[in-house]
Order: structure tokens, then C-alpha cells, then sequence
């Protein structure tokens, strides 16, 4: 009887063991992004993007996509999956801005090695070369600018401005507020106490981009006499306005990535 019990307990062992193996493979080909983003172009993801606005909300900090209205309104799978993972970045952004204190999107690096899709996504964003901004308005434009069709499509000039005796007083006095030491960016050269920004509008020709959606990016030496001003750049201190379209803070940090 022992040796009827031991043999019928690794039968049950090993019929278990075959089975999580087959649940564990079965997680890991659920993580994995099934038809991938083969089918889609950078146009076609942000058009379908710009449709998605209705179904993604916001609620205690946190970004939701009503998936089941979204499939009845005809997404595919891969879609709603790219968005998810989107979703879920800018939410784990948004935690870490609240923990850090964290206000300017180029301070906080998350790896989007985790998120399979959006791995993927920015690697077609990388090897992507936006359309020109004289081309014919397309249903993926928007006024504060998209992947295919970025607002602006360049890296602003670092215009001079001038000598001045206080250049810190000198940008208050224009608008700026200087950048909080945990907020500043990503220049090496620029120290965070040197870095100042002012909130604006942008106007293009797919329309006008509220203010302080974009915002006017100063600077100034350590001496604090010479100015320099980049005009017109999406705005990187995310959480501190509305966001004009759901996935605006991954657009914002690629655009900051790209120009």
C-alpha cells in the first residue's frame, strides 16, 4: 500500500508539474505581442490614436481605456494592446512624478523594455521620418503636433539675446520661472539653476495648440549676465496642464528624445 500511495502521489506530481509548465507558457505567450506591429505604419497608429481620445479617461492620477466600448467601435486587438501599454507607462510615469516631485518629463527614464508593443513602437518612431509640415492636412494631425506630423518638426535655435546685468531678474521679468533643480533637463551644459521656462501657445498650420502646452525654454550663463531662448517646444512639465490628447506625455517625451 506505501509503495501504491508514493507511486500515485508522483503521478500527481508530475501531472501537476506538466500543468503549470503549459499555465506558464501560456502567460508567456500572452505577454508576447501576438501579430506585433508589422501591419501598422507610424500614420495609421496615430490616426487610430487620435480616435482612441473618447475611450481613454482619467481618474484617481490614473489613465483607464474602456477596452469594451473601444472593441465595439472596431480597434483591433493590436491596437488597444499598444495603447494599453502606453497607458500603463504614462501612469507609471505619472507614480513617479508624484513620489519624486518630478514636474519635467526629460527627468524621469523608465525603460520600455517591459513593454513589449511600445518597445517596438519606438523603435519604428526612431527609424521614422516625420512629415514635412507644408504637407496636405491628414486625419492623424493635431495642433499641438503628433508623430507624423510633429509641431515643430525641428529642434528650435538657441537664439543669443543679449548681455544683461541680472539675467535670473531679467528672465523673471519676461515671464520665465526658473526650473525647480528636480524638473530641469537634459542639456549637460545647462545646470538646473540656470534653466528657466514660460509657458505658451503655439500656432501651425493644423491650428493653434493652447497655452502652456508649448512653452519658451531660457537659459543663461554662470556669470548670469549673457540670455539664450529656444521659442516653442512642447512643454516637458507634464503633469502641470491638461493634456490636449491621451498620449501626450509619450509624445512629449519622444519629441524632447527626437529634437
Amino acid at each position: 500500500m506505501r509503495r501504491t500511495k508514493l507511486e500515485a502521489a508522483l503521478a500527481i506530481l508530475l501531472a501537476l508539474t506538466v500543468l503549470l509548465q503549459g499555465v506558464q507558457q501560456a502567460s508567456a505567450s500572452d505577454t508576447k505581442p501576438g501579430s506585433s506591429l508589422t501591419q501598422y505604419t507610424v500614420e495609421t497608429i496615430t490616426t487610430e490614436f487620435r480616435r482612441l481620445d473618447p475611450f481613454v479617461s482619467s481618474g484617481d492620477g490614473k489613465q483607464v481605456l474602456d477596452i469594451e466600448e473601444a472593441k465595439k467601435a472596431g480597434f483591433s486587438d493590436t491596437i488597444l494592446a499598444l495603447a494599453g501599454e502606453v497607458i500603463d507607462y504614462q501612469n507609471e510615469v505619472r507614480e513617479i512624478a508624484q513620489q519624486g516631485e518630478k514636474a519635467d518629463v526629460r527627468q524621469i527614464d523608465i525603460p520600455v523594455t517591459g513593454y513589449p508593443l511600445l518597445t517596438e513602437f519606438e523603435a519604428m518612431l526612431s527609424r521614422y521620418q516625420p512629415v514635412d509640415q507644408g504637407a496636405t492636412r491628414a486625419p492623424d494631425t493635431h495642433a499641438c503636433g503628433t508623430y507624423a506630423h510633429p509641431v515643430p518638426n525641428y529642434t528650435p535655435p538657441r537664439s543669443p539675446m543679449g548681455w544683461y546685468p541680472n539675467a535670473h531678474n531679467t528672465l523673471l521679468s519676461w515671464g520665465f520661472h526658473q526650473t525647480a533643480g528636480y524638473a530641469c533637463g537634459g542639456d549637460p551644459f545647462v545646470p538646473c539653476e540656470r534653466d528657466y521656462t514660460r509657458g505658451r501657445g503655439y500656432s501651425s498650420q493644423y491650428g493653434y495648440c493652447d497655452s502652456p502646452r508649448f512653452r519658451d525654454h531660457g537659459t543663461r550663463d554662470a556669470a548670469n549676465h549673457d540670455i539664450w531662448i529656444q521659442y516653442g517646444e512642447p512643454n516637458p512639465e507634464i503633469f502641470s496642464y491638461g493634456w490636449p490628447y491621451w498620449d501626450w506625455g509619450w509624445y512629449a517625451e519622444w519629441w524632447h528624445d527626437t529634437y
